[in-house]
């Protein structure tokens, strides 16, 4: 769809108001419910940047319509009007919505039919009252005889409160260069949608895996979207409780997700681009989603992503100055796919935070699931350190000895650390030991590497249903 050129950009605050709309001897209101094209940009954090376009029979002059079935749970504050021609004079928001109890409240003064019920004639007596209150529900009602705080009856109205609406309705006065039918868009943002990203990972080798990802769309703000251009949005966006500066963002949105080519890539798949410091991921077709549904869109789908499992145990030992002697028995260190986010590793696109959750054939060739980690947002060129369970075939004791002082804020420490491998296959280990306060490797056994100011780490290589023996002394000092 080719964007509509737009003269007249108005954004005024809507005022939250419920009033009756009245027609006059100068406007007549006209109902419009019935959308041309409809484009969404779902964030992360339940907001949705809304664009409905509808077809208007415009008079020239003074008009008065009524966008019916906007969002429940619409950011009035954020809502403007796109149009050719117009100039917005008031914009109300209808958010009083028919309900029995509504329709009873605002009757309230007025006099209405009855209806009762006789189980013994089996007839229905009719009759006349007066609202006195509505009492939340249950009226209080003045007829000729008296007053009756819980009538057993029916209340029948001759007609409807001419201010309440079926469905939440924006009402707009403007005033129209000259008469013709134009398409208005209307901007806001709203609460109550959001959309997660949830992958699959199959390993298929050692070193190999698939993933598919898919984006789950899912709707709480009060009204169906048909046929919608959908875009997701990836990252951390600010919301403040001023929206000064909102109707810029809206505005440079509003153009962007209008100038993309939907028809063009109806059997391609979820395309992304960058956008100020987000990513969107723009669906491949037009996508109906209702009220309370949730929807699956494919996201990715790759094969052959290499990845490096690892298994890293963080010693559960304390060594700060002051140490006295400790141990721990049978710890199972984590098991950790290492992913690179590169071309090189049949990757490297943009991946939006979401859980990935991991399966693996067992020995007879069955599918079994393997444990879930969650994905952080991870931009190309990133590794992803996904953590799925601990080990059950290796395991570590360890324990500090030979603790002495050897002088004024200064301790010596010796570490002793066992580690077990039940498997049919050599593995490495990554052991992390943390330390307190300020600290030397005064020896080890197996060369570790310094990895931050408080870390020591060292790769500690099993063999096949054997054993391995770390053992470090380390100097404990006061900084």
């Amino acid at each position: 769809m080719r964007r509509i050129q737009l003269k007249t950009l108005t954004a005024l605050s809507v005022i939250l108001l419920s009033f009756p709309v009245q027609a006059d001897d100068k406007s007549i209101v006209v109902d419009n419910d019935k959308t041309v094209d409809m484009a969404i940009s779902i964030y992360n954090n339940n907001l949705a940047f809304v664009k409905d376009t509808r077809e208007v029979k415009l008079d020239k002059g003074y008009n008065r319509t009524a966008f019916v079935g906007v969002a429940s749970q619409i950011r009035p504050e954020t809502a403007m009007l796109f149009g050719n021609g117009i100039k917005v004079i008031e914009q109300n928001y209808d958010y009083n919505l028919l309900t029995p109890q509504n329709i009873l409240a605002e009757s309230v003064g007025k006099t209405v039919k009855t209806a009762l019920y006789n189980e013994k004639t089996g007839e229905t007596v009719f009759d006349t009252a007066k609202i006195i209150e509505s009492n939340y529900g249950a009226p209080i009602l003045q007829f000729s005889y008296g007053i009756e705080t819980n009538f057993p009856g029916r209340i029948i109205y001759e007609s409807l409160p001419q201010n309440l609406r079926a469905k939440p309705t924006l009402v707009v006065d403007l005033e129209n260069d000259k008469q013709a039918s134009k398409k208005l868009e209307l901007a806001y943002l709203t609460n109550g949608m959001s959309w997660k990203a949830d992958y699959i990972a199959d390993i298929t080798a050692d070193d190999t895996l698939s993933i598919n990802g898919w984006i789950t769309l899912k709707n709480e703000s009060g009204v169906d979207y048909k046929d919608a251009r959908v875009q997701v949005i990836a990252g951390n966006i600010n919301q403040v409780s001023t929206v000064s500066a909102m109707p810029r963002m809206m505005k440079a949105m509003g153009r962007m997700a209008m100038n993309v080519n939907y028809d063009a890539v109806e059997t391609a798949s979820v395309t992304q681009e960058s956008f100020a410091d987000y990513y969107l991921y723009n669906l491949p077709v037009r996508t109906s989603i209702n009220n309370n549904q949730s929807k699956q869109v494919s996201l990715i789908t790759k094969e052959n992503v290499k990845f490096e499992r690892e298994y890293k145990l963080v010693s559960p030992l304390y060594l700060g100055l002051g140490v006295g002697e400790s141990d721990f028995e049978k710890q199972n260190p984590d098991v950790v796919f290492k992913i690179e986010n590169k071309a090189a590793s049949n990757l490297g696109i943009p991946m939006p935070q979401g859980i990935m959750r991991f399966y693996e054939n067992d020995s007879k060739g069955s599918l079994l699931f393997a444990g879930e980690s969650n994905v952080q947002q991870t931009a190309v060129g990133e590794q992803m350190k996904l953590t799925t369970g601990r080990s059950f075939d290796i395991f570590a004791k360890g324990k500090v000895a030979n603790v002495k002082s050897i002088a004024k804020d200064l301790t010596e420490a010796e570490a002793e650390i066992t580690f077990n491998n039940a498997k049919s296959e050599a593995v490495t280990v990554v052991f992390e030991q943390n330390f307190g306060g300020g600290w030397e490797i005064v020896s080890e056994s197996i060369k570790g590497v310094k990895k931050s100011a408080h870390a020591m780490e060292w790769k500690v290589n099993i063999p096949a249903k054997g054993k391995t023996v770390l053992t470090y002394k380390v100097r404990l000092m006061k900084k």
